[in-house]
């Protein structure tokens, strides 16, 4: 259902949320009413909203349908969803308003860790059994609510939330509207196919398999998705800054960005990853049901790498997005949802959850390689440095003691001392070798503060 939401989501937001990116410096002024681009910015997505929830009640039947196994469960579920699907699309209008002012700590925290706790909590609350299913599910819900909520309030404090919308300005700036619209319509529909491509693992996996292979595959996939904590805070910062330099032509600070993002990123990444490899069976060990979940272990395995592929060519779609040709975007959103549909299609019957997750690595190396190719071509712009390579290839040797299991019966034991020897040995040789600048100057930071406390 979280997914599903997720996807339905994108077609109310009518591609407003790449419009804000783009467009808001456009608007900017000095007063903070901004000529009225926050009413645009609310009324469009309650416009998409409206006709989405119409649609979703006229086709209840069908949509239901898709789920052949599980289609009396998600029927008790789908209020649910017509309300989670208007706080996930007010989600990304609000953290998307707070990164153009600059601010992504507050809504970064909201999503990563008070999000989370509610959504933990209702789940332990059912697992006690103090409350029934449909209320956990209810509780999810509403932990979206507080987040929107919070971050509403958030950006009033950052700026003026004015809702009344400047005609005159329109009307003065005939040639930025008419942009407007043909850039949101683009990326109206690149977004949707992006969350389409993301998601259609699960929605395939519950259409082909049923609910108990989707719930081990999520386990594994939000898992390996942890790893990809760091590049959605970096790229929220830097997608505003690449917009500003795409503008202004700057291409110089563009070719640095290109290269230095996928690099700190890939850094941060694989240091996640590998500690989450290092202790994926004290997890599953100490999971609730763990043998149950532990099949998806390679799931966990194969979506990382999936990401880390994504990762290096992370700056591609900011810059792509934000420059003169991003009607080029739609040639790379065909190909990336014609491999990830027919990729599922054959592999998941195959192989099943694991199928699944190997599509997505194929999905993100063929939409990378095309986005990275078209840049390449109209810019000379390309992400590729030999840093890369090296943290890949530190990664797999490190991989390789893994390869003989566990240390420790205890997983807690175990855990802390691969994670203290394994995980601090493959952090201080990142270090030594000066991979990243960003990357040494925060360790040595840290240090520096641990030498003080200590003192």
């Amino acid at each position: 259902m979280l997914e599903t939401g997720v996807v339905i989501s994108s077609f109310a937001l009518l591609g407003t949320n790449y419009s804000i990116n783009r467009f808001f410096p456009y608007f900017k002024t000095e007063d903070r009413k901004h000529n009225g681009f926050f009413f645009w910015a609310f009324a469009m997505p309650a416009v998409g909203y409206f006709f989405v929830f119409i649609g979703l009640l006229v086709f209840k039947h069908e949509l239901l349908g898709f789920f052949k196994s599980d289609n009396a469960m998600l029927n008790r579920l789908y209020p649910m969803l017509l309300a989670l699907v208007l706080f996930s699309l007010f989600q990304t209008v609000l953290e998307t308003s707070n990164a153009n002012h600059g601010r992504i700590a507050v809504s970064n925290f909201l999503r990563e860790v008070v999000l989370r706790i509610i959504i933990l909590a209702g789940g332990y609350l059912y697992y006690l059994g103090w409350i029934g299913y449909e209320t956990s599910v209810w509780v999810i819900v509403g932990s979206y609510s507080v987040v929107v909520i919070f971050n509403f309030f958030y950006l009033r404090t950052l700026t003026l939330i004015h809702l009344k919308p400047d005609f005159d300005f329109l009307r003065k700036n005939k040639e930025l509207v008419a942009d407007i619209y043909k850039y949101t319509a683009m990326l109206f529909l690149g977004g949707l196919t992006g969350l389409i491509v993301g998601k259609i693992d699960f929605l395939m996996i519950s259409a082909q398999k049923n609910l108990a292979d989707t719930a081990i595959y999520s386990i594994g996939f939000y898992l390996a998705l942890l790893i990809e904590i760091p590049k959605r805070t970096i790229l929220q910062i830097a997608n505003p800054i690449i917009s500003g330099h795409m503008k202004n032509n700057n291409m110089p600070e563009v070719q640095k960005m290109y290269k230095q993002i996928p690099i700190n990123q890939l850094i941060a990444a694989s240091i996640l990853f590998y500690l989450i490899w290092l202790n994926i069976d004290n997890l599953f060990q100490i999971m609730p049901r763990g043998d149950f979940y532990k099949t998806g272990k390679l799931v966990v395995f194969l979506i990382a790498m999936g990401r880390l592929i994504d990762m290096i060519g992370s700056a591609a779609g900011p810059v792509m997005a934000n420059s003169k040709f991003y009607g080029y975007s739609m040639f790379n959103f065909v190909v990336s949802i014609v491999v990830a549909v027919t990729s599922n299609l054959l592999l998941i019957p195959i192989f099943g959850i694991n199928g699944a997750a190997f599509g997505t690595i194929l999905t993100f190396f063929f939409s990378q390689g095309v986005a990275i190719y078209f840049i390449y071509r109209k810019t000379g712009l390309h992400p590729f440095a030999k840093n890369q390579l090296y943290i890949f290839l530190i990664l797999g040797i490190f991989l390789l003691p893994t390869l003989w299991g566990k240390w420790f019966l205890n997983p807690f034991l175990d855990g802390a001392v691969r994670t203290l020897l394994m995980g601090g040995s493959f952090v201080y040789v990142l270090y030594r070798l000066k991979l990243s600048v960003e990357f040494s100057a925060m360790v040595d930071k840290i240090v520096a503060k641990g030498k003080t406390f200590i003192r």
